[in-house]
C-alpha cells in the first residue's frame, strides 16, 4: 500500500495550499478553514501563520493574504516544478558527478542533516563514507548539480566533480546502489491510490474529497520530487513519466475543488 501521512500539521497544510497555488491570494479566513477541513482548530491555523511569517517562510501582504517567501524554502524548486521534472534529464554519456565529502562536519546535526537532505533530492547515492554520486544525465552537468546542492543546503566543505572512467567492478558495484526494484514498485503504488482515489471520488463528499486530495497530493508530489531520476540504462523511465501525468490530471482536480470550497467558506 501506498504511504500517506494522514495527520498533516499546519504549517504543512499551509505550505501545501500556497506551493501548489502560487497565484492565489490565501486570506487568513481561507486558511482557517483549509485547516478545518483537514481537521485542524482555527487558533493552531493562525499560531502557525503567525510563526511561519516570523521564520521568513512566509509573509503577509498589505491586502492581508499570505504568500510564499520562496528564497527561505531550500526545496521550492524542486516542489514547485515537478509537472517538468522529467524535462531536465539528458541522454547519459556513462560518466557520473560527485560529491567528496570527507570535510563536513558531522558534529552539527543541523548541518548534516540539511546536507543528507540536499544529496537526497539531488538522487545522489553514498558509494563510500567519503563519496557520493550519481549518473551525470541531468541539465548542466557537474555545474548545474553545484548549484543544485549549494540551493539546497548542502554544506559548503564539499566538492562536486566529475567521474569519466570506472573499473568493470566499479561500475557494477555502483549500478546496485540504488533500488531500482523497489524504486518502481514505489511508483505504480502511487499511481494505483490515484486511480482508487479518482474511481471512489464520487461516494465521498466534497470535504472528503479535498482532504483525500490534499493528503495524497502532498505523497505523491513528494515521491516524484524525490525520485532520482535514472537514465533508462539503470531504470525505466516510463513508471515515474506516467505517475506525473496522472498526478497533473489529479491536481488540477483537486485544486478546482479546495478553491470551491474556500472560496465559497464551506465548513465541515
Amino acid at each position: 500500500m501506498f504511504q500517506v501521512d494522514g495527520r498533516p500539521t499546519a504549517s504543512r497544510v499551509i505550505l501545501d495550499l500556497l506551493t501548489a497555488s502560487p497565484e492565489v491570494e490565501f486570506g487568513l479566513d481561507m486558511l482557517t478553514l483549509a485547516g478545518e477541513i483537514m481537521g485542524l482548530t482555527a487558533a493552531n491555523m493562525r499560531v502557525s501563520a503567525a510563526r511561519m511569517c516570523a521564520e521568513g517562510r512566509i509573509t503577509r501582504t498589505t491586502r492581508g493574504t499570505y504568500t510564499l517567501l520562496t528564497e527561505a524554502l531550500p526545496a521550492y524548486t524542486e516542489v514547485s516544478s515537478w509537472r517538468t521534472r522529467i524535462e531536465r534529464m539528458v541522454p547519459w554519456d556513462g560518466t557520473w558527478t560527485a560529491v567528496e565529502q570527507s570535510r563536513v562536519k558531522r558534529s552539527d546535526r543541523a548541518v548534516l542533516r540539511a546536507h543528507n537532505n540536499a544529496l537526497s533530492l539531488a538522487g545522489m547515492a553514498d558509494w563510500t563514507p567519503a563519496v557520493a554520486l550519481r549518473p551525470n544525465n541531468l541539465d548542466h552537468g557537474t555545474d548545474g548539480l553545484r548549484a543544485t546542492l549549494s540551493r539546497l543546503g548542502a554544506a559548503p566543505e564539499c566538492h562536486v566533480y566529475r567521474i569519466d572512467q570506472l573499473s568493470a567492478d566499479d561500475v557494477e558495484a555502483v549500478h546496485r546502489l540504488w533500488d531500482t526494484t523497489s524504486r518502481t514498485r514505489n511508483l505504480q503504488k502511487a499511481a494505483r491510490a490515484l486511480t482508487d482515489a479518482t474511481r471512489t471520488s464520487e461516494d465521498r463528499t466534497a470535504v472528503e474529497n479535498a482532504r483525500t486530495s490534499l493528503l495524497l497530493g502532498s505523497a505523491v508530489i513528494s515521491t516524484i520530487v524525490r525520485d532520482p531520476l535514472l537514465p533508462e540504462e539503470l531504470a525505466p523511465l516510463s513508471p515515474l513519466a506516467e505517475l506525473i501525468e496522472q498526478m497533473k490530471e489529479f491536481q488540477d482536480h483537486a485544486l478546482s475543488l479546495w478553491l470551491e470550497l474556500l472560496e465559497d467558506g464551506h465548513r465541515t
